[in-house]
């Protein structure tokens, strides 16, 4: 791509932390990149503002966006399209819809074009590839590039294994998910038939049986299940392994058990679709902007049990995930993230609290955890208190990048214990997380108990589609709705989410540890079908 270069803003990347130099990456390596485009003007609005918020609620079907992209990142795509063929790299596909452009090319070809400095790293886990420092871009295209992703590939999360097994027969550990729905009194006798819900799968997969298993003990009619594989247009070269791969029982296959049953159980009849792709911010990203523009599925809600640290995001790469994201809310796709199990600090040890994005994101629903209050010998859920075992337990906070958004404006949020600045609190909601009562599910036929987040996001996206089941229109982006109807919550007010001091405490309303609280089910659910259509 000739002439004059410019840095790309927001691509620096830094050294992988915890991770071991091993080597320089093959030259000769095949590598996909995904350059995400955007327009030249720059947003009008901070995300998740009054006027953002308005000008992503303007109704727009999958067609007539296709149109307006057509016609607004035409002209980048062919400039693109036109310095690849001087530099002899592939162009594999161009979706103007999705605002990307997918190349391929040698990791030597690549480098020398984009500017890339590729090593090979090792985490003690698995070896990847990784880029650190930033990219460039020739001039000629800079003004429409977003960001590019591929080029690094360190897994985006690997939440810590919390699997025990069922304490055998009469135990009374766990509560299968409708038992845990029953408990908050979210509807199970309703028609869900027509409705459609997706889940984000980063590697792994699931055995049929399983979930015909758990549905039986559950009493429930089975769903639809659709897999879709979602992967670089390099194809299985290029992504091996992408698709319903069970593992055995891996913690990817337990990510997928979890989400599928919770959901399965919640949605008889109903139509779930498992996007599976790669453990990768390129792949996260571009399985959530396929779910998105999924004509065929149409999904009206997802449910995605992943993320990391902000600061393990470049600017650029959390741009292009917002972008994504903002297109859910323009085509009224309700997104739902758990907001992590590791606690205040994220997981991480450097005397700081982070929040996990996207949960992080003002455009997404961001799901934290409780547990039954001490003394509950039962594990009815009355009495909920934060989730925090000591080692694990309800991630949540204060952004450190995202300003408050509207619907938090109200709020009297707490400063950040980073920097005492107020900005994007983190959960919105909340709902059982903590391995007592845990949630039953069944893995390669055993019956097992599991806890997290990731139990909670599709617990609320289940939630949400039983509310869009009785209305005409999908009810897309719900926080305003949500922190505009306070009293359908019960609030968390004891506990907190601090690790050696750093964190945040429970209190009446909102909290950095479970937002508005866990719901009043039936309530909630008729409050949300009967919200008018944007």
């Amino acid at each position: 791509m000739t002439g004059q270069k410019i840095q790309l803003a927001g691509s620096y990347r830094a050294e992988p932390p915890g991770a071991t130099y091993v080597g320089e990456v093959d030259p000769d390596e095949r590598i996909v990149v995904t350059i995400y485009l955007k327009r030249r003007t720059p947003d009008a609005f901070q995300p998740g503002s009054a006027g953002d918020l308005a000008r992503l609620a303007k109704p727009i079907t999958r067609h007539a966006l296709a149109v307006q992209r057509r016609r607004t990142h035409g002209r980048a795509a062919a400039r693109i399209r036109k310095l690849a063929a001087q530099y002899r790299v592939t162009v594999l596909e161009i979706d103007l819809s999705q605002r990307t452009v997918t190349l391929e090319a040698t990791a030597r070809l690549l480098s020398e074009v984009l500017g890339a400095t590729l090593r090979v790293y090792d985490d003690g886990r698995c070896r990847f590839r990784a880029r650190v420092g930033a990219l460039v871009v020739p001039k000629d295209i800079a003004p429409w590039t977003r960001a590019i992703l591929g080029f690094d590939q360190r897994p985006v999360s690997r939440p810590p294994e919390r699997l025990r097994a069922l304490a055998g027969a009469g135990a009374g550990a766990g509560l299968w998910p409708t038992d845990v729905a029953a408990r908050y009194g979210i509807p199970l006798d309703r028609d869900v038939s027509k409705v459609c819900v997706g889940i984000i799968a980063l590697g792994g997969g699931y055995l049929a049986t399983d979930l015909a298993q758990a549905l039986t003990a559950m009493g429930r009619d089975p769903p639809e299940v659709v897999d879709k594989a979602v992967t670089t247009m390099a194809g299985a070269a290029a992504a091996p392994g992408i698709g319903n791969q069970f593992g055995g029982g891996t913690m990817s296959d337990e990510e997928i058990a979890l989400d599928l049953q919770i959901l399965a159980g919640l949605l008889p009849k109903a139509r779930i679709v498992v996007y599976f792709a790669g453990n990768t911010i390129q792949s996260l990203v571009g399985a959530i902007n396929h779910a998105i523009f999924d004509d065929a599925n149409r999904p009206q809600v997802l449910s995605v049990s992943w993320g990391s640290a902000e600061m393990f995001w470049s600017s650029s790469a959390r741009d292009a995930m917002q972008a994504v994201l903002a297109d859910a809310q323009r085509l009224k796709v309700t997104v739902l993230f758990a907001a992590g199990d590791e606690l205040a600090t994220g997981g991480l040890d450097d005397g700081k609290a982070h929040v996990w994005f996207p949960a992080s994101s003002p455009y997404v629903l961001s799901c934290g955890g409780t547990q039954p209050a001490a003394g509950d010998a039962d594990a009815t859920l009355n009495g909920e208190i934060v989730w925090n075992d000591g080692v694990s337990g309800t991630g949540g906070g204060i952004s450190d990048v995202f300003p408050v958004p509207a619907y938090q404006s109200a709020l009297a949020l707490p400063a950040s214990v980073n920097d005492g600045a107020v900005r994007r609190g983190v959960p919105d909601v909340a709902a059982a997380a903590a391995a007592t009562p845990g949630y039953r599910i069944v893995l390669n036929g055993a019956v097992l108990i599991k806890d997290g987040t990731s139990a909670v996001a599709p617990l609320w996206a289940g939630l949400i589609a039983i509310a869009n089941a009785a209305r005409d229109a999908p009810l897309g982006f719900v926080n305003s709705t949500l922190y505009a109807n306070q009293a359908l919550f019960s609030s968390i007010e004891q506990g907190n989410n601090r690790v050696r001091g750093k964190g945040y405490d429970a209190g009446r309303g909102w909290s950095a540890c479970t937002g508005l609280g866990v719901p009043k089910g039936a309530d909630l659910v008729a409050a949300l079908a009967a919200t008018p259509v944007a």
